[in-house]
C-alpha cells in the first residue's frame, strides 16, 4: 500500500502518513476524481477501468464536518512515484499487514479497514 506523508502541522507535530485522498471537482464522477487525484498526488497514471470500488456508503463524522467517501483500490506495477511537494514531503510503499498502525486520523483508519476487507473477499475468490 502507498501511504503519503502530511508534514507538520500545529495539530501533528512531525506530520501523519495517509492513503492517497482528495475531492471531487464540480461535473466529476467519483471514480474520474479517483483516477485524477492518484495522478496529482504520485504521477501514477492509472485507468478508470481497473479501479476497483469498495461497496458500500462511507461516512465520517468529524466534530466540524461530515466526510463522504467513495473508495477505490487498484493495483500499479510502477514502484517509484513523484509526490506533489504542495501536498506531501515523502512516500513509502508498506506491506498490507502494516498499515494500519502508519494511519494517524481515525477516518483512514476505518477506511483501510473496508479496503482491506474488500481485498481479502477479493482474494477469496
Amino acid at each position: 500500500m502507498l501511504l503519503l506523508h502530511v508534514g507538520e502541522e500545529p495539530d501533528t507535530p512531525g506530520g501523519f502518513w495517509q492513503p492517497i485522498t482528495g475531492g471531487i471537482k464540480e461535473g466529476e464522477a467519483p471514480h474520474e476524481a479517483c483516477v485524477r487525484e492518484i495522478y496529482e498526488e504520485t504521477s501514477l497514471s492509472v485507468r478508470a477501468e481497473d479501479l476497483h470500488q469498495v461497496a458500500g456508503h462511507w461516512e465520517f463524522q468529524l466534530p466540524h464536518q461530515v466526510i463522504r467517501k467513495d473508495l477505490y483500490w487498484v493495483e500499479v506495477s510502477e514502484a517509484a512515484i513523484r509526490i506533489a511537494p504542495e501536498e506531501h514531503d515523502d512516500w513509502k510503499w508498506v506491506p498490507v499487514s502494516a498499515v494500519e498502525p502508519e494511519l494517524h486520523w481515525e477516518s483512514n483508519r476505518r477506511t483501510w479497514a473496508a479496503v482491506l476487507s474488500c481485498l481479502r473477499s477479493q482474494a477469496g475468490r
